[in-house]
């Protein structure tokens, strides 16, 4: 089982890549944020910047990694027959290491995205990402629709020690595409879909 940590800033293209190419090669998606969600509003709170911080908070009490290794209990439950999966959201280069544990350094790789913050913030108005955006998680994107509380996320993410984790990935992808250097949507899906086929050794 190979597993791919997308790393990279909110907006920078973590998931939209994984969604596209995944299917293809029997690969699926699974979010630390969505587990998140599901413990926030388990517990009968809104989706607020507050309550995912008080959540959070608690449960990282009990486990540096308790996201993760949520998601590890459901990807251990896939089929024989499915070569690995993407795993987005990742923070810290502990959960990496606990990743590389329970799967073997050699079946675990992260994929760093770099994009520009002005890029980054203008997606959230992109029609695709509304459309995509529902409950919750347009709540969510509401707010960030403000500048200081999206400059705030980023600060969080960081403060997490995602920038660590960016910067040991073993493959880094550019997906700013508006201003240099430009990379268009169709060369970002090739460029990724080349790097998940050297990860399966289908090259």
């Amino acid at each position: 089982m190979k597993i791919v940590v997308l790393s990279g800033l909110p907006l920078s293209g973590k998931t939209t890549y994984a969604k596209i190419i995944g299917p293809k090669y029997n690969m699926p998606l699974y979010e630390t944020g969505t587990e998140v969600l599901e413990e926030v509003t388990s517990r009968g709170f809104e989706f607020t910047p507050e309550n995912i911080k008080k959540v959070t908070d608690e449960c990282k009490k009990i486990s540096d990694s308790f996201f993760t290794e949520r998601l590890m209990k459901k990807i251990d439950k896939l089929p024989a027959d499915v070569p690995g999966a993407f795993i987005s959201g990742i923070r810290a280069v502990s959960e990496v290491e606990i990743l590389r544990k329970h799967y073997g350094d050699d079946n675990v790789f992260v994929i760093a995205f770099h994009t520009s913050m002005k890029t980054r913030f203008k997606r959230l108005d992109n029609p695709d990402r509304i459309e995509e955006t529902k409950g919750a998680k347009a709540k969510e994107d509401a707010l960030l629709r403000n500048f200081d509380n999206f400059l705030a996320r980023n600060k969080k993410e960081l403060g997490y020690g995602v920038g660590d984790v960016i910067a040991l990935a073993e493959y880094v992808m550019s997906t700013e595409n508006r201003i240099w250097p430009y990379v268009t949507v169709n060369e970002n899906e090739a460029s990724f879909e080349t790097i998940v086929r050297e990860i399966l050794n289908l090259d």
